[in-house]
């Protein structure tokens, strides 16, 4: 019977993720699709507006209780339902207690993962990083509070593990000892090794079939992000580094599958190479991004973003709009350190100007390669005192 549940609720969770790709839904859609966005919303209290119609109609108030929920989620609050923010959307429905957690074939994720997760962190059992995703970490951590508490061991979040880790919950701990030690464990296992024979994936966003954003002077993000890439790589490759590209000048793959590129390659860092955008020409800067959630960041990450922020900054990308924690795909989904930089707006005719220039393609790949080098060449000590 379990068994059977089992495999009935894995078709569930691999239709809902199926259902999540591609999706776009924005301002002046209409239909069940807005409908479905609009109802999911409402059930979910980060989206901040239980009176919000499910009329099937994307309108203003529709469009501003997404910009709500994306800002909550830690994604791009431009009130378009995408891929990211659709993928946010269905993980947001479920929470702990409403269905078996279980590590399958196809990863089960969702807010009661997280929640999970979060709670075997704050008893001291380590489920590694909180990304909502029911990996061999979490399982394991499943299985030795089970042992610890004398329920029957199968590495199962069920009804009777549920329940015990509820009742043994400890909300003035700040989560994650032994995930956070095992951080700083890895930061420290990069901390001072410079960049020769560090292995390196180099990640220009988009290709294939997703061109990306096109600039007001028609230039376009996938064509950007190779051009810088590939300078990147070949700066680093000069100094040593075992760098490589995710793709080619025009194909490309999603975020979830550059990520498993990534970790089938067991990389040491990932930088994606991004741009900006925004419905206001005016908006220029750059950014960088690591991966965090309200209670759990990537330490290592964090300081990865850090360094290479303040390299573009003194290469003359600004203003500098700083680092932030974001939850997305890529992100999320990789078991090292990774960054996404936005050197700048693509939707600002300046900065689209400095994005296409070749002598600024060049110069912007070797303010990435200094502020990563210094971030391998930095002693433990640095790196540990500032996390």
């Amino acid at each position: 019977m379990v068994s059977r549940d089992l495999a009935r609720l894995a078709r569930v969770v691999t239709e809902e993720l199926r259902a999540a790709r591609g999706r776009l839904i924005r301002a002046g859609d209409r239909g069940e699709a807005v409908r479905d966005v609009q109802a999911r919303l409402v059930r979910v209290t980060d989206g901040g507006t239980p009176d919000l119609p499910v009329d099937g109609v994307f309108d203003a108030v529709t469009k501003q209780a997404v910009r709500h929920f994306q800002r909550s989620r830690g994604l791009a609050a431009d009130g378009i339902v995408g891929p990211e923010t659709w993928r946010a959307l269905t993980e947001a429905s479920h929470g702990l207690g409403d269905r078996l957690l279980w590590h399958a074939s196809t990863m089960m994720r969702g807010d009661d993962v997280l929640e999970l997760q979060s709670r075997l962190n704050r008893l001291g059992f380590d489920a590694g990083q909180e990304d909502g995703m029911f990996g061999a970490r979490t399982r394991m951590a499943v299985e030795e509070f089970q042992r610890n508490v004398g329920l029957a061991v199968d590495g199962v979040g069920g009804a009777d593990t549920i329940a015990a880790l509820k009742r043994l919950h400890r909300g003035h701990q700040s989560g994650g000892i032994g995930a956070r030690a095992r951080q700083r464990e890895a930061l420290r296992s990069l901390a001072g090794r410079g960049l020769v024979g560090t292995r390196i994936l180099v990640d220009p966003v988009r290709g294939g079939v997703d061109p990306g954003r096109t600039g007001p002077g028609g230039a376009r993000e996938v064509d950007i992000t190779w051009q810088i890439a590939r300078r990147l790589t070949a700066m680093l490759v000069a100094r040593g580094a075992a760098a490589t590209l995710t793709r080619g000048p025009v194909n490309g793959g999603t975020a979830s599958q550059r990520a498993r590129q990534a970790n089938e390659l067991d990389a040491d860092l990932v930088v994606s190479i991004a741009t900006n955008a925004n419905d206001n020409p005016v908006a220029r800067g750059a950014a960088s991004y690591y991966f965090g959630t309200g209670a759990f960041v990537s330490e290592a990450g964090y300081e990865l973003a850090l360094r290479v922020q303040q390299a573009m900054v003194a290469d003359g990308w600004t203003p500098d709009c700083g680092v932030h924690p974001v939850t997305w795909t890529l992100l999320r989904e990789t078991r090292m350190p990774a960054v996404v930089v936005e050197p700048g707006f693509l939707t600002s005719p300046e900065d689209e100007a400095m994005l296409n220039a070749p002598d600024r393609q060049d110069r912007l790949a070797a303010a990435l390669a200094r502020g990563i080098a210094q971030f391998l060449a930095a002693p433990a000590e640095d790196l540990l005192a500032v996390s």
